[in-house]
């Protein structure tokens, strides 16, 4: 084959079960947070209450930290500390119409985002997702073309595969950086691909939030913290920041550690690369547990 004209494929993203529970997927996480009100409650996704649809020849496995079910559309995968869980499809699965480069993908649930978003919005609402807690949506749209390599992929020959919606989370009024919900809707409503980690947020840690938050709103309170951080970080002060609750990520297997920051983005010195910077209601610059350095990190 001729590599100028050798096909390409491109996933471009765009900004735009059974009824019987098991004993291990389905169980509920112990609560890592010292005090939580239904305010912060969060959520625990389960097999149980997905729309995914495994597929033939479903099988269960568990080693180390992780479970899985595993079938001939995709895998609902358990991260058995966090408690994250995630849907991951298999393409080529039996059934499945062909699509661009002959690999079977499924049908979308619809070409209007707006409704898709609706669609993902109703189903995690329905599965348990704290509805004060969601305070929009935002979509991803993931696309397949081909194209000569010498000439690159046409936009017009692009075909919409699917949209993926994304929950975003606020406890509050206030947003949680952190949390996620998103799923991919297939046109019976099945799950093609989904993630889900909403974790407890404590009520101290949301009303320390929500008091940062009304002393920035004084704007001599305002300008005293902005020149403190600022003091040591160029940026700072011209940047527009934004109180947040921020926690660790959902492959963290360290402790579970949340706080309300003053959150804000600024380019590297020398014009470098940006970088996200977070200071707490002294001025002190924050530092997340999984963000530190550890003996084992190498100098690149």
């Amino acid at each position: 084959m001729n590599p100028r004209t050798m096909s390409l494929g491109l996933f471009l993203v765009l900004a735009a079960c059974s009824s019987e529970q098991e004993p291990s997927l389905a169980k509920q996480p112990q609560s890592v947070a010292p005090t939580v009100n239904e305010e912060g409650a969060g959520y625990q996704h389960a097999l149980a209450r997905s729309r995914f649809d495994a597929g033939a020849g479903v099988r269960r496995e568990a080693g180390g930290s992780y479970e899985r079910v595993v079938g001939g559309r995709g895998v609902f995968f358990v991260d058995t500390v966090t408690r994250a869980t995630m849907v991951v499809p298999t393409f080529g699965a039996p059934g499945l119409p062909k699509g661009t480069l002959g690999v079977e993908y499924p049908r979308p649930l619809t070409e209007n985002p707006a409704e898709h978003s609706a669609v993902v919005k109703a189903y995690f609402l329905e599965a348990g997702v704290p509805v004060a807690q969601v305070s929009g949506t935002h979509v991803t749209t993931t696309m397949a073309g081909s194209g000569p390599v010498s000439g690159g992929v046409s936009p017009a020959q692009s075909k919409l595969l699917w949209y993926t919606t994304h929950l975003e989370r606020s406890v509050g009024g206030i947003p949680v950086e952190g949390s996620f919900a998103y799923a991919a809707l297939d046109n019976a409503r099945r799950v093609i691909s989904e993630g889900v980690y909403w974790p407890d947020i404590p009520v101290d840690v949301v009303r320390g939030a929500q008091a940062l938050q009304r002393r920035l709103a004084s704007p001599n309170d305002r300008a005293e913290f902005l020149a403190r951080v600022g003091a040591g970080e160029a940026g700072v002060r011209e940047a527009a920041g934004e109180v947040k609750i921020v926690h660790t990520s959902a492959g963290y297997h360290g402790g579970f550690e949340v706080k309300a920051v003053y959150s804000v983005v600024v380019r590297g010195p020398n014009g470098g690369k940006f970088r996200i910077l977070r200071f707490d209601d002294t001025g002190a610059a924050v530092t997340m547990s999984e963000e530190r350095a550890t003996t084992t990190d190498s100098l690149k």
